[in-house]
């Protein structure tokens, strides 16, 4: 499906990382995590991408490549909502927005493409859309159009997952296991990466 934006949620303090995990490297060489996210979203179909940042934006920024077109979300401290609100503005004539958390490393670019593949049915059903592995929902979330106004209402502290609970969901599955990734420390992006 065309016209849907893909927005990189970055906007965290990465407390428990001790460094943005918007500017991590998976080699010597590799462009920064969130331009790394961005260009999977571009690759497997959604226009436009944003990166949404927050804390210590304007210094990640300066990281990220030229390409990375960036969204800063000023409320970050209130609630990742507020960057799913952030991502909503910036690209607010959207088909839908396709959120991909910074953290979940490693997504395919099919992953995506499948996601958009199933929009146009889910949305026309009044659903969302989520990927899901061998019984297991991943942490992408791909919401109509419809839902624009509804989200752009919530509190900052909303959690995504509740807000969709007992909505219309089409869950595609994927092969992919990155669909899963969380991770906030870094041995546990030392161990994510050793399973690349």
């Amino acid at each position: 499906m065309e016209g849907i934006a893909g927005i990189v949620l970055a906007a965290g303090a990465s407390r428990r990382m001790g460094r943005p995990k918007a500017l991590l490297r998976r080699a010597e060489g590799d462009a920064p995590l969130a331009a790394v996210q961005a260009r999977t979203l571009r690759e497997g179909g959604c226009d436009p991408v944003r990166v949404v940042l927050g804390a210590g934006a304007e210094a990640i920024r300066a990281e990220l490549p030229a390409d990375c077109a960036v969204a800063v979300n000023g409320r970050w401290t209130e609630g990742r909502m507020t960057s799913m609100q952030a991502g909503v503005r910036a690209a607010p004539d959207a088909a839908g927005w396709l959120f991909l958390p910074v953290d979940a490393a490693g997504v395919a670019v099919d992953t995506v493409r499948t996601m958009l593949r199933a929009a146009e049915e889910a949305f026309a059903a009044g659903a969302c859309v989520r990927p899901v592995r061998r019984g297991e929902t991943g942490h992408l979330l791909l919401i109509p159009r419809a839902w624009r106004e509804e989200l752009l209402a919530l509190p900052g502290d909303a959690r995504a997952d509740e807000w969709v609970a007992g909505r219309p969901v089409a869950r595609v599955e994927v092969d992919d296991a990155a669909v899963l990734h969380n991770f906030n420390t870094p041995g546990e992006w030392r161990r994510a990466e050793s399973r690349h």
